[in-house]
């Protein structure tokens, strides 16, 4: 009987594991559902998202290009540029020019607070004095000693004075000598002394080491400067002085291409601020060092003439060329027009560039002349400015709106 009733209370008891089963499989479509809806809604934002693409312009051909070795990008620099500090501390009382004036070697700058070391050249010149005077006083008192000296020993040959008399003789000429020639190097030191001082209060007036411009003030009246050796451009600077008379580019080639650049090779500068114009240069210099960082070695390029408008720091490419042009030759533009060659793609047998308008691209057919280095020489094209993707990939279609990065971006 008593199984009978356990068997009775174990039909009776529920099975708690077999509820959470079944609640799953009744939720698995709806699951399923938002995995699928969420699925859809990220695809959208992904196809709906604008891409981002690189673009370049259209350019015309530059001059002397068919003669071009190799090119590479520089700026303007200048062979004479310094930053003008004191070399005494003190405060800036005066400053005697300002930016873009032209300065003559050795013409003043500025001025420190010279108050204390005109007292100290004061001082100076005093103690000059007074060792002066001691120095009379020692020759005077030698002179006499010497003098003594003689007398005693014609009167001791003669017998007329004992040997001590002349043995006192003998060190009082000695004594007065030793202090001419203390006083005579006493006045020594005391004229170097008086140079020091008169140059170090020379050295409150700050002279132009060479002539220029100045193109940077960076200190005015009231500053508190100190000598010291620059490691930052505005450190214990008062103006940045720059010789516009040896301006020239500083350009940066990479190691492999070095072997292609010698020393007086012609070359073509262009400048970002006259992009219509190529001006006549050659290589002056090859800096013999290697940026780690860069793999680039700087090569200086002097203009033939200096253009009148360029200043340090404007953005340049150079071109060396293989042989040098005739003046003619630099207004002479190839009727070409250039794009980076990656620019160019094949699309149903026909050569064609996506064209970036109004923040939309399209295809656009073009004629290819030739590839010239890293570009595409165009005889049919976009107009010059037009922008074109670079390495466009296979997403783009026409009229699809894209985020533009300029090249290089």
């Amino acid at each position: 009987m008593a199984e009978a009733q356990a068997s009775r209370l174990a039909s009776l008891k529920i099975d708690r594991t077999a509820r959470p089963r079944r609640k799953l499989l009744r939720r698995w479509p709806l699951w399923v559902g938002l995995a699928v809806v969420l699925a859809l809604v990220v695809g959208a934002a992904v196809v709906g998202r604008a891409p981002s693409v690189r673009v370049a312009e259209v350019r015309e051909a530059r001059p002397g290009e068919q003669q071009t070795e190799l090119s590479a990008a520089g700026y303007v620099s200048s062979r004479r540029r310094s930053i003008i500090a004191p070399q005494v501390a003190g405060r800036l009382v005066e400053v005697a020019v300002e930016e873009g004036d032209a300065v003559k070697k050795g013409q003043v700058l500025a001025r420190l607070d010279d108050r204390d070391a005109r007292v100290g050249a004061a001082r100076i010149r005093a103690e000059l004095q007074a060792a002066s005077q001691r120095l009379v006083a020692a020759q005077a008192t030698a002179t006499r000693a010497r003098s003594d000296l003689a007398r005693a020993e014609r009167l001791a040959r003669a017998q007329v004075i004992t040997r001590a008399s002349l043995e006192e003789a003998q060190a009082l000429a000695r004594a007065s000598s030793a202090e001419e020639h203390a006083a005579s190097a006493q006045l020594a030191a005391a004229r170097e002394a008086a140079q020091a001082a008169e140059l170090q209060l020379s050295h409150t007036v700050v002279r132009a080491p060479f002539a220029g411009t100045v193109v940077r003030k960076l200190a005015d009246e009231g500053a508190v400067l100190a000598p010291a050796a620059l490691e930052q451009e505005n450190i214990g600077g008062i103006v940045e002085l720059v010789d516009l008379g040896a301006l020239e580019v500083e350009a940066e080639v990479s190691e492999e291409q070095l072997p292609r650049i010698e020393l007086g090779q012609p070359a073509l500068v262009f400048l970002d601020a006259y992009p219509d114009q190529a001006f006549a240069a050659k290589v002056r210099s090859v800096r013999p060092a290697i940026d780690r960082s860069k793999a680039t070695a700087d090569v200086n390029v002097e203009f033939e003439e200096i253009p009148p408008g360029v200043l340090p720091d404007m953005g340049a490419r150079v071109a060396f060329l293989k042989e040098a042009l005739p003046p003619e030759a630099l207004v002479e533009k190839d009727a070409a027009l250039r794009v980076p060659a990656s620019a160019v793609v094949q699309n149903g047998g026909e050569s064609v560039v996506w064209v970036v308008q109004d923040g939309k691209v399209k295809r656009e057919p073009v004629q290819v002349a030739e590839k010239v280095g890293d570009e595409m020489a165009l005889a049919q094209g976009p107009e010059p400015g037009t922008q074109v993707v670079v390495s466009p990939n296979g997403t783009l279609r026409p009229g699809r709106k894209v985020k533009v990065r300029t090249e290089g971006g």
